[in-house]
């Protein structure tokens, strides 16, 4: 039995002997994953930080590129903004010559309609007065033809009368 029990204490003291040495494996394993894993978290940082300066850079640049675009763009804003002021000023020019021309031409149209109507009112009116004219004579035609036949039936009377009285 004490023999079993030294066997057991021996096992016992074994058995603590590797746990100790597997409590200072596990100590060094450990030590050892946290220097791997510090590296590769400082290898990780130095690659992101590189990562992060590109990032930067392109971002810089691009910045940079869109600023250049943008400047470009507003110069052929600008150009293209003159160039169609110019062409708005041709047109008012040619539009205000056109207007011009136009009134002219109207202008000229109204003069002849002018003269044609004043022709034609002068016309009427020489018209107007020949009928007048004919009907005055037409009236001075009758009146005198009224008066003859009127003088020559007081004419007829006062012979007739005459003729009696004789």
């Amino acid at each position: 039995m004490q023999k079993e029990e030294d066997t057991h204490n021996t096992l016992v003291v074994s058995h603590l002997q590797k746990v100790q040495h597997h409590e200072y494996e596990h100590g060094e394993q450990v030590d050892m994953v946290k220097a791997q894993g510090a590296e590769i978290m400082r290898d990780e940082d130095t690659y992101h930080q590189g990562i992060e300066s590109k990032n930067r850079d392109t971002k810089r640049q691009d910045k940079q590129e869109f600023e250049q675009t943008d400047q470009a763009n507003i110069s052929e804003i600008e150009s293209l903004d003159k160039s169609a002021k110019q062409t708005i000023e041709e047109l008012e020019k040619t539009l205000e010559s056109n207007k011009i021309d136009l009134i002219a031409v109207y202008e000229n149209k109204m003069k002849e309609l002018d003269k044609e109507l004043s022709l034609r009112m002068k016309v009427e009116i020489h018209e107007i007065e020949e009928r007048k004219n004919q009907h005055i004579n037409d009236l001075m035609v009758n009146h005198e033809n009224a008066f003859r036949e009127m003088k020559q039936y007081y004419n007829d009377i006062t012979k007739e009368n005459l003729d009696i009285i004789r």
